[in-house]
């Protein structure tokens, strides 16, 4: 079962302004993630948060998983030093 997948403005900015190579990693990366069969167990879980991380090279995309639709957001891709502030 495939995922949809969805870019909040915030970041679509965010992707913009990353170098053109790390973003296409961390969308390529995203979309590999929607074709998994259980996406949630290839990320790392936040502790006590209801978010996920996604390593991407130097770079950590946060998610969150709504099941009942299930549509993954990608809500922070930023440096591994900025992402969990």
């Amino acid at each position: 079962m495939r995922c949809s997948l969805t870019y909040p403005k915030k970041v679509r900015r965010k992707l913009k302004r990353l170098p053109k190579e790390a973003a296409a990693g961390i969308i390529r990366a995203l979309e590999l993630l929607a074709e998994e069969e259980s996406p949630h167990l290839q990320v790392k879980h936040l502790t006590n948060s209801p978010l996920f991380s996604l390593r991407v090279g130097v770079y950590r995309v946060i998610l969150a998983f709504e099941h009942q639709q299930l549509v993954s957001v990608a809500i922070d891709p930023d440096h591994r030093k900025n992402a969990y502030d």
